[in-house]
């Protein structure tokens, strides 16, 4: 995944902080910068550190995103592979009854023909 263009961010001042913020998932990401006591501010270097964060922030979450629907696209596998066994099954079921039913009506039709 690239970064966002740091133009890509809304940026916010509030006291010796940078907030940057961008949005992922319809949802509010935030990163922040504080610039220490005794640093020099400087407001590009906090507006690219805020980024960065806010980027990170977003990976994490992408990857908490991804992991869940790969959880729970392999929970339904799970459910469809037990669904399949199951109708397997029924099929085999169906298909000796089918053979049972056949022998049975024809042992039927071969009484009638010995009278």
């Amino acid at each position: 995944m690239k970064s966002f263009p740091i133009d890509g961010y809304r940026f916010y001042k509030h006291g010796n902080r940078v907030i940057a913020v961008s949005t992922y998932a319809g949802r509010v990401v935030r990163g922040v910068a504080i610039c220490a006591d005794g640093d020099q501010y400087d407001e590009e270097y906090g507006k690219r550190l805020a980024a960065a964060r806010c980027n990170y922030n977003v990976a994490l979450k992408r990857r908490k995103r991804a992991l869940d629907k790969a959880t729970e696209a392999a929970t339904e596998m799970e459910r469809a592979s037990a669904k399949l066994d199951k109708y397997r099954n029924y099929l085999w079921d169906a298909s000796e009854a089918v053979l049972e039913a056949g022998t049975e009506l024809d042992n039927v039709l071969a009484e009638r023909a010995e009278i």
